[in-house]
């Protein structure tokens, strides 16, 4: 069974005993689980230590501060909403951690997966402490719109960390994917249970009684409301006045200062419209049954839209507005209000027509009710399982076609066939290129294909590496993709565990350790994993040692080849191609394992002299950073000549030639001034660069 944590919001206690909409959902989440027995789940919330909540598979862990810290996070709380230029902290998150760290180190193995439940400064402070120290897959789920809490600061910060999003909604994923386009956001809608609701027999001609219920604030347009019914009261004959009426619940006990306000406009039509303190939330599927419209004027942006839900579930006819998910979650099963433009008007009208229009009242009855009837994912039952399949990794099943390009290593290429042939993951297909080799590698090949038909043999004119695993390309049948040159080899377990990461962390590449063996073994990858956007992986590409330019330690899905293919006739295919299969990915997943078995020979490319080598690296990489330019990619245009100039200045101190050396510094001298260098790795950095044009050490 896999053990998973789940992060509360850590303002209201889970179960929710004190109400929450978050931690209504959390608590439905865990009660499942007591039902399905999926997961293990460390639960992370505030509350009553001494409170003893039986659960089989769940472990509550309390994070609680202290008084001092409560009043501190309270004043935080102010200051960050009153000035929205800053990413909210929080005091509580740092103990947060503190917990985390315990549970961790008393596990036998990390968590399989980290859910943090709608407070961003909460994930960041997981995603820092788990970096370099966990092999952990963390989620955010959004309830709620881009704000000081859920900033477009830390959606960047948690993208680039491989985070990947679960969203109440479309119009959420919309936003979060504005923050930055590379975010890996599944969509989870909230939902109502289907089979408990009620609808409404509906046989009024005329709509008289109109309800808003929620809380009372500013952006919930509960005053625009009142002036709206108020003047649809007005419109109407002295005689029809008092038929109508709104109801509005949702006052707290201490009234605020926009509440008293709403109350006292409301006094003008006292006849009509009535003030009501909150209810609990148990009792308004009831309370809902007793009106025959419902009002949902809202004029901030709404993340979802649960009370749109219930109304559509009860077939009472619903007026809304345009506000964020809202349009989403009804369709055409509303009136739907433009909340931007002549807003209270518009409102006036749509009360009107609702009040009066019999067709209408039952057309909007019908088509809400069906609705939420034929959308599974509005019904609360298939919550949980929603949740499940985006954190429960998917088995593997897809078919691997690896490629392996050969040419005159009759010496080697049955150890790198044979590696792959004793893979423990057994859907593959082997595509051995012959690149018109001139020793025995292609009846090598060949004798291996007539013994095992996963194996297929392609015979070629010598065209190069690049040529070849193309031609694999072209041919290959698999989902996903791994090349393995024909000195190399793998160990057994390779494909199957980096198919599970894959599949564990949602990513497009895995890319695992690389051991240099031959006339010694040496690790050639860092030693610690990683999970990074695709973006972020370019970077770490050109700046680590972990996801690497090479081809080969990599799987890769298919699709990220549909208009790529290896440069012909040019060494280092690698680094013209690599980075543009890690930069359309969404997600790249690294772990440090060896798995890929790096043989180095004296005859091998990357054995072979600088002078021979080092104009195709500068040449690549000249490519790379005009590929950039052409995206707009400021920081990946400053790394790539950050690394272009590094390389000229590689190739400038190993080389022998004279001749070479001066076209070189000659290219470096244009590329660099004061003006031009690169920032973005700091300001250490660009006066080294620019301090090399004169003195070349």
């Amino acid at each position: 069974m896999k053990r998973i944590a789940i992060i509360s919001p850590l303002i209201l206690p889970v179960p929710a005993t004190e109400g929450g909409a978050v931690e209504g959902l959390i608590t439905r989440l865990i009660d499942d689980n007591e039902k399905a027995k999926h997961f293990q789940i460390d639960l992370f919330t505030v509350g009553n230590e001494s409170e003893e909540i039986k659960k089989e598979f769940t472990d509550i862990i309390y994070v609680n501060i202290s008084s001092v810290q409560k009043a501190i996070d309270k004043f935080s709380d102010a200051f960050y909403r009153r000035n929205k230029l800053f990413s909210a902290r929080r005091q509580i998150d740092n103990e947060l951690i503190e917990k985390l760290a315990i549970s961790l180190d008393q596990l036998e193995k990390p968590y399989d997966a980290i859910i943090v439940e709608n407070q961003m400064s909460t994930a960041v402070k997981v995603v820092e402490y788990c970096i370099d120290r966990f092999d952990i897959p963390v989620y955010f789920h959004m309830h709620n719109c881009v704000d000081v809490y859920r900033s477009p600061e830390y959606i960047r910060e948690l993208v680039k960390n491989g985070v990947q999003f679960i969203a109440v909604s479309n119009y959420i994923k919309e936003e979060i994917c504005s923050c930055d386009k590379n975010a890996v956001v599944h969509v989870l809608y909230n939902g109502v249970d289907v089979e408990k609701s009620r609808r409404k027999e509906n046989n009024q001609h005329i709509a008289r009684k109109f309800l808003y219920a929620g809380r009372i604030i500013p952006e919930k347009g509960v005053r625009e409301l009142v002036t709206a019914f108020g003047n649809f009261i007005e419109q109407q004959d002295i005689e029809r006045k008092d038929e109508f009426r709104l109801d509005i619940i949702g006052f707290s006990d201490r009234q605020t200062k926009y509440e008293k306000a709403v109350q006292k406009l409301s006094e003008k039509y006292a006849k009509n419209i009535t003030c009501v303190k909150m209810l609990p939330a148990e009792q308004m599927p009831e309370k809902f049954l007793e009106y025959d419209a419902v009002i949902m004027p809202t004029v901030i942006i709404d993340a979802f839209g649960l009370v749109a839900l219930e109304t559509l579930a009860s077939g009472i006819p619903l007026i809304t507005t345009n506000s964020g998910a809202l349009p989403e979650v009804v369709g055409d099963a509303a009136v739907v209000v433009d909340k931007d433009h002549d807003f209270v008007n518009k409102l006036t009208n749509a009360i009107s027509k609702v009040a009066f229009d019999n067709e209408l009242i039952k057309e909007l009855s019908d088509k809400g009710f069906k609705r939420v009837q034929n959308t599974p994912s509005f019904d609360i039952k298939n919550y949980y399982n929603g949740f499940f399949e985006i954190v429960n990794s998917k088995e593997n099943t897809e078919k691997i076609s690896v490629i392996v390009p050969v040419y005159n290593v009759q010496q080697y290429i049955s150890r790198c066939i044979d590696s792959i042939i004793s893979q423990s993951y057994p859907n593959f297909e082997i595509i051995l290129v012959d690149d018109g080799s001139t020793d025995l590698s292609g009846e090598i090949c060949d004798s291996y294909a007539k013994k095992d038909n996963r194996i297929r043999v392609f015979h070629q004119k010598n065209m190069g590496l690049s040529a070849a695993r193309n031609t694999g390309l072209d041919n290959a049948k698999g989902d996903l993709i791994f090349f393995c040159d024909s000195d190399d080899y793998i160990k057994s377990e390779t494909l199957e565990n980096m198919l599970k990461k894959m599949h564990r962390d949602h990513a497009d590449i895995v890319a695992c350790g690389m051991m240099k063996v031959g006339s010694q073994n040496e690790l050639f990858t860092a030693n610690e994993h990683g999970v990074w956007s695709g973006h972020e992986a370019v970077i770490q590409m050109m700046r680590t040692n972990n996801v690497c330019t090479v081809a080969c330690n990599k799987l890769y899905k298919k699709e990220l080849f549909d208009g790529i293919r290896f440069p012909v006739d040019k060494m280092h295919e690698d680094e013209a191609t690599t980075y543009k299969l890690l930069y359309n990915s969404k997600i790249v997943s690294y772990t440090p394992e060896a798995y890929y078995q790096y043989f180095i020979r004296p005859d091998s490319t990357m054995g072979g002299k600088i002078d021979e080598r080092g104009f195709f690296i500068v040449e690549a990489m000249e490519d790379r950073e005009r590929y950039f330019e052409n995206l707009k990619e400021k920081d990946l245009i400053e790394h790539t000549q950050i690394a272009l100039l590094d390389a000229i200045k590689y190739v400038y101190r190993n080389s022998k030639n004279d001749e070479i050396k001066q076209i070189l510094l000659n290219k470096y001298r244009k590329k660099v001034t004061v003006k031009n260098v690169p920032l973005v790795m700091g300001l250490t950095k660009a006066i080294a660069l620019v301090l090399w044009k004169y003195i070349r050490y």
